[in-house]
Formats: C-alpha cells, structure tokens, sequence
C-alpha cells in the first residue's frame, strides 16, 4: 500500500531515511526547491516529476504539501521485538496509551527521536496510526523512528518490567516523584503517556514502577499530551546520560 508524505521537511526526512521505499516525487510546476532539498534530490537516485498544483492538492487535500510530495511505500512499523534488539545500552521507551490525537502523536514522535528514545510504542486500536497528517507534525521524524504497535499495552508493559527489568514510568499530574529526580535504572526505561483527556487508564497505571510528575509553578495546572512528553523525554534522556557516566 501506498501512502503520501507532503511538505519539505518531512520529504527531506524520508530522504534520509528510507529513500529506498520512495518511488517518485512530485513537484509543484515552475517550483524551486530548496537549497537543503536540491542537495538531498542530487544525493539520492529517486525519481523526480514535475505535476500540476491540482495535482499535488488532490494526493495532500489538507493543502499543506508546500509544492511537494512524495509517494512511497508503506509505513515500516517495527515489531518490539526489533526494537528492543536495536536498542542501545539502558534503552529509553516511550509507550503511548490510546494517543488518539495525530497532532499530539506526530508531536510526541518528534520529542522521541530528538532525545534518542529508542522507540516508541503505540496501540493498534484506539489509537492514531501513522498517516500524512502524523508526519507532517512530527516534521518528518516518524521516518527515523522505530514505531511498534501492541495489542496489549498493560500486558507489554508486565513483560518489560518482568522480562527485561525495565523501569516503567508514568507520568500523572500525582505522580509520587519529580519528573528530574528519577530513580536510575539499570536496564532502561519506558515513559508512559495517557491519553489527552483522561490520562492513563488505571490497568496501564497499575504497571508502573515509578509514577512521575512534572513540577510547576504558574496558574495551569496540566499540559497537553505532547508537551508533557517532550519535558518527559528530555528529563529521562538527561538521567540516561547521567547513569551511563557513572
């Protein structure tokens, strides 16, 4: 199956990526690439064709494909299986509960790749799978992330805890620790993120090693999903450094 990734910087990311699984890219008539664009179209032997904006509009109808688009193959969801064997030392996980929000997932997805999360997992039910939409908020890094989708999150998260010794984490506004004052763990950590509106369901909760919040000092008193996320991702990568300095 075919799928569409719009927009330069997510087609300069697929580029990088996966050009392999591209099978031609459009562009927008009497458009000139960028700079960044032109150098990774020279780079890569992928085919290139010039196509009406009508054209471009109808495989991208949000109309934000900015005068390119890419056809390629379909999304390569990891199994948890390869992303575990692919992971570096004290691996760092960030699973999803019923993220629903493709805003919030491509968002997510971004934080995860950026701090060096070595995957992330996600539901294959009540939850957003990666589409154009997905990409193009992640700004292209769901082409660099390893994406594993479970039928069981609950159950995932007892198999990492019990099997590999996994510290699991999950983030509530009551959690009983400081986001920043994590306890280390030796083989690694999973941060679990609730879904927008309700937060972790209790059986995912009833997982969790270790129930983490985020401190702050203004009138608000919770953050969105993804925000809350990326201060996550960015606190545990600080701690991974840290343990491995040691």
């Amino acid at each position: 199956m075919k799928r569409v990734v719009a927009g330069p910087r997510a087609v300069i990311e697929a580029l990088r990526a996966r050009a392999g699984a591209i099978h031609v890219i459009y562009v927008e008539e009497g458009a000139k690439p960028s700079r960044e664009l032109e150098t990774e179209l020279r780079a890569k032997n992928v085919k290139v064709e010039p196509r009406p904006r009508a054209e471009l509009e109808a495989l991208a109808p949000d109309g934000r494909h900015q005068g390119i688009v890419a056809i390629t193959g379909e999304y390569p969801y990891a199994s948890l299986e390869e992303a575990l064997v692919a992971a570096r030392e004290r691996p760092l996980f960030v699973a999803l509960d019923e993220i629903t929000d493709p805003h919030n997932f491509g968002a997510i997805v971004r934080s995860a790749v950026a701090f060096g999360a070595d995957g992330v997992l996600t539901l294959k039910d009540r939850a957003a799978p990666v589409t154009p939409v997905v990409v193009r908020a992640s700004a292209g890094a769901t082409e660099h992330a390893r994406i594993a989708r479970v039928t069981n999150l609950a159950r995932t998260l007892a198999s990492l805890a019990e099997d590999h010794e996994m510290q699991i984490v999950g983030l509530a506004m009551d959690g009983d620790v400081a986001i920043d004052e994590l306890p280390a763990a030796e083989r690694g950590r999973v941060l679990v993120i609730g879904s927008e509106g309700k937060g972790m369901r209790p059986l995912v909760r009833k997982q969790c090693t270790v129930v983490a919040r985020i401190d702050m000092e203004g009138p608000v008193a919770s953050l969105n999903a993804s925000v809350a996320a990326g201060i996550a991702l960015h606190a545990a990568s600080r701690a991974r450094a840290r343990e491995l300095s040691e």
